[in-house]
């Protein structure tokens, strides 16, 4: 096309093919155009000895030159050349094939490696599965034995403690009913004391009732009755001094004149330890998180919860069912993490508790104050009864259960620290 175009710009003109002027102004050459060049090639003598001229072996190659100078036997050494070319092409295309055959052999082994290590993985990811489950299997059932266990123990506990307040009850009335009696014997004593006692009687004659006139027998049976009453209060006054040194009195001296005893005073009987609340780490801040996860921790303390102080706080935006629903679950979770001894007190007797299982299966009890009782007496109660050797935790940002609280000896934190260690 180069050829064509020149001839066509030289002085006087060369006459392009007419089959190859169409395609001279085209700047690249569609298939067309090089079919149409290699038949006027193939068949203008004059044009094909033009291209020779103009390109050397080295530009268009062996082949490319026996076609177009087209020298005696060209076409038996061009069918040599296309031989060896196809040829080459074969061994070409056999070393195409073995290296990717061979590329996708390494890539075949790789995969396979890593589909090996892959297996391994998984079967050493599964060997720690199994062992993992198998140690939460047992973790679980030595917590539900543990449970079922302090379960067993709080049952006990609290009977124990029923009853220690029954006898506690039972020693209160026994002490107010020998006050009673106490007092009743100084008075008596007392009676006894200001009343001078009798002369002694003279002696009487004695009669014969069969000499004595009408009415002598009468007379001899009430002077008996008589007799017979005075001895009785005689030993009467003589019980009463008994009972009276019994119970720790002194007999008074004999005088002249009759002595003032002061009464007797009940013995002063020992005030009952008061509760200290359990200090905290240096550094620890008594309204900080930390205060409270510190005080949950303390063995054998005793969390009590103001409910709806604590469950509005969190949970305002939700029914009131719901919001004790979220605080039992959240006060359940602590209990498994920190083994505290946990009840919430929400208001309202006739308010129902849903799901309510019994005691082994619940961790955190839940209570209801009594019709007309609020749930901040039951705490305030609560802390009160109990002993004053075992700490206490009491969770409400209310005043009043804040203040009472710390006076019976308890610490206290804000419904803002017990949610704060809810969410961790």
């Amino acid at each position: 096309m180069a050829v064509a175009r020149a001839g066509e710009d030289d002085t006087p003109i060369v006459p392009a093919p007419p089959a190859l002027r169409p395609f001279l102004q085209f700047a690249k050459l569609p298939t067309p155009a090089v079919v149409a060049a290699r038949r006027v090639v193939d068949a203008d003598d004059d044009f094909r000895a033009r291209v020779a001229d103009a390109v050397t072996e080295d530009v268009v190659g062996r082949a490319g030159w026996l076609w177009l100078t087209r020298p005696p036997e060209w076409e038996a050494e061009l069918q040599s050349l296309a031989s060896g070319v196809a040829e080459a092409g074969e061994a070409k295309a056999e070393r195409k094939a073995e290296n990717e055959a061979r590329r996708r052999l390494a890539g075949a082994e790789a995969a396979t490696q890593r589909a090996e290590g892959a297996a391994a993985s998984a079967q050493a990811e599964a060997a720690r599965a199994t062992a993992a489950l198998a140690e939460e299997r047992r973790a679980r059932r030595a917590a539900a034995q543990d449970a079922e266990a302090l379960a067993l123990r709080l049952e006990q506990v609290t009977a124990e403690r029923d009853r220690a307040r029954t006898e506690r009850n039972k020693a209160r009335d026994d002490g107010s009913r020998a006050s009673r009696r106490v007092s009743e014997l100084q008075e008596a004593m007392e009676e006894l004391r200001r009343t001078p006692p009798p002369p002694p009687p003279a002696p009487e004659p004695v009669v014969d009732p069969a000499e004595a006139g009408p009415g002598a027998d009468e007379v001899h049976k009430a002077a008996v009755a008589l007799f017979l009453a005075a001895d009785a209060a005689a030993g009467m006054g003589s019980s009463l001094r008994q009972a009276a040194v019994a119970l720790g009195a002194r007999p008074p001296e004999p005088a002249p004149s009759a002595r003032v005893v002061p009464p007797l005073r009940p013995e002063r009987r020992p005030r009952p330890p008061r509760r200290t609340p359990v200090p905290l780490p240096p550094g620890v801040l008594d309204d900080s998180v930390e205060a409270a996860d510190h005080l949950f921790r303390v063995p054998g303390i005793t969390v009590l919860v103001d409910g709806y102080n604590a469950s509005q706080l969190g949970w305002f935006e939700l029914p009131i069912a719901e919001q004790r629903r979220r605080l039992v679950d959240a006060l359940t979770e602590l209990v498994a993490r920190t083994g505290a001894d946990i009840s919430v007190v929400f208001d309202g007797a006739d308010s129902v508790w849903p799901a309510v299982v019994p005691t082994t299966a619940r961790r955190v009890k839940v209570s209801f104050s009594p019709a007309g009782v609020e749930a901040d007496d039951v705490v305030l109660a609560r802390v009160a009864d109990l002993d004053a050797a075992r700490p206490v935790l009491v969770a409400s940002s209310d005043r009043r259960v804040r203040d009472g609280a710390s006076a019976s000896g308890a610490n206290v934190i804000s419904s803002a620290q017990l949610l704060a260690a809810l969410r961790r």
